[in-house]
């Protein structure tokens, strides 16, 4: 008999933990399990990977369209009357959501929570003889602010987490969970086909580093162009930068590069489906987030070979190690140590790296990590 399963996620619009569960649903078998995809936003023409979905996977939107059109209408507004507005249709989003979610609880016994959407609710759903997992894709596994979240936290059965940091931080702070350490992981051969796309002949001849990630403050690109900007005004390098993604702080990106005077030098490029044939033609690839779990695009860029420079947070640390042995983890987060390693590496481009990322990459390939999630699950 078939083992049922309900994964909950919140959206499958474009971004990494997305394209993340994308890759998870297409490791499960058909033949041995039946599964019911929930997804809380229904983002019309932006559910991005939505036809990614394998076909014998059912799945349901617990919002509609209509709803969630609404809801953004207010969305990063400043308007007062509007921001109440937006605080209301949230939380009438989240009740909407939690009512559909009670409809199909019987479905299966096995709950997987893949964006740890359900932690502010799980008080309102009725486990009995279920066992349900969270999938932890950020943080360190520390306490939250709400005592309700850590309540709610004890109630999970099972804790993956997707670096060893983060292992240790629930291991630290929860009593009932097992936790279990399972790595992002990524389709090396898919990967390595896409990016012979041909890139736009406005980019074709050009040199240029890349990076590629949602346009938030925790991406901390400003970091990166505040570097990039230095070394370009003392006419150290010649190459372009390319950021691919989009975010709240576009607008913010577009003043800073202007002030500095670098529309000629950095480029916004938008969401990009297929950015690998951009990170393979790049220089380097270089990341400047605060915080990240187990980055996706780091996995990208390992399958392409390239040379990795990110500042030092815990999924650089556990990709490409703290001593730097698979991409250079930088040692803080200061604009004038990261431009004298982007310069280093733009200069004496790494071949040790080029070996290193494609031996690395073996780690994360979802052939090899197959068999480990089928364990799991299989166990549960």
């Amino acid at each position: 008999m078939k083992k049922k399963i309900i994964i909950h996620n919140g959206n499958i619009s474009i971004g990494g933990q997305e394209r993340m569960l994308v890759e998870f649903l297409k490791t499960l078998d058909s033949n041995k399990y039946e599964v019911l995809l929930l997804i809380e936003e229904n983002n019309g023409d932006k559910n991005t990977y939505i036809n990614e979905i394998p076909d014998w996977i059912e799945y349901k939107f617990l919002t509609s369209e209509s709803f969630m059109k609404k809801l953004n209408k207010y969305k990063n507004s400043k308007n007062i009357v509007k921001k109440i507005i937006y605080s209301y249709l949230l939380k009438k989003k989240k009740n909407i959501a939690l009512n559909e979610i009670k409809k199909y609880l019987n479905f299966a016994n096995i709950i997987i929570d893949y964006d740890m959407g359900l932690i502010r609710n799980l008080h309102k759903i009725s486990l009995k003889n279920k066992k349900i997992v969270a999938w932890s894709h950020a943080g360190n596994g520390g306490k939250y602010k709400s005592k309700q979240k850590n309540k709610n936290l004890e109630k999970y059965d099972y804790i993956v987490a997707i670096n060893e940091e983060m292992k240790k931080g629930y291991e630290r702070n929860t009593s009932k969970p097992k936790i279990k350490k399972i790595y992002n992981f990524v389709d090396v051969d898919k990967i390595k086909k896409m990016s012979l796309e041909e890139l736009p002949k406005e980019c074709k001849n050009n040199r240029y580093i890349v990076t590629v990630g949602a346009l938030t403050e925790n991406k901390n690109h400003i970091l990166l162009i505040k570097a990039f900007s230095k070394l370009k005004l003392e006419n150290k390098i010649g190459e372009k930068l390319y950021i691919i993604g989009e975010g709240k702080e576009k607008e913010n990106l577009i003043k800073i590069i202007k002030d500095l005077k670098m529309e000629d030098e950095i480029f916004l490029l938008g969401k990009k489906s297929n950015p690998y044939n951009f990170i393979k033609n790049a220089e380097l690839y270089v990341s400047t987030a605060i915080s990240e779990g187990l980055p996706v695009t780091f996995l990208e860029a390992l399958a392409l070979g390239k040379t990795i420079i990110s500042t030092p947070n815990n999924g650089a640390k556990e990709v490409l190690n703290e001593k730097s042995l698979y991409g250079k983890v930088v040692l803080n987060f200061d604009v004038e140590n990261l431009a004298k390693e982007i310069l280093y590496y733009l200069k004496n481009i790494n071949e040790r790296f080029t070996k290193k990322s494609l031996e690395r990459i073996n780690d994360f390939d979802r052939n090899f990590l197959k068999l480990e999630i089928e364990e799991f699950i299989d166990r549960l």
